[in-house]
């Protein structure tokens, strides 16, 4: 997702005052019971059809890319991705198990 993403909301107050989609969703990730979540930052990168970006101190670039990494039993994780799906639109997300792995 985009470090500029936004909760889409209705109005145009409610526009100008919705939180970051990313911070957004870290709440909604504990909220959940999910048992650990980190927001990254990404020193640089890009996100598809959109031009290499890279991280500055003061501020960063409407679409430099953000990761929201989430732990958890994957039932649960697969709850919070089927009641969060209206904010999901249009990101990318990957459910890994480890276990499967080994």
């Amino acid at each position: 997702m985009s470090a500029g993403a936004r909760v889409k909301r209705r109005g145009v107050l409610q526009k100008l005052i919705a939180p970051q989609l990313s911070h957004y969703l870290l709440r909604a990730a504990r909220e959940s019971g999910i048992p650990q979540a980190t927001l990254r930052p990404i020193s640089a990168g890009y996100l598809a059809g959109h031009k290499i970006s890279h991280a500055h101190t003061e501020i960063s670039a409407p679409a430099h890319p953000v990761c929201l990494e989430l732990v958890g039993e994957e039932s649960v994780l697969r709850t919070f991705l089927s009641t969060s799906s209206a904010y999901l639109d249009g990101l990318r997300y990957i459910l890994f198990a480890p276990d499967e792995y080994r």
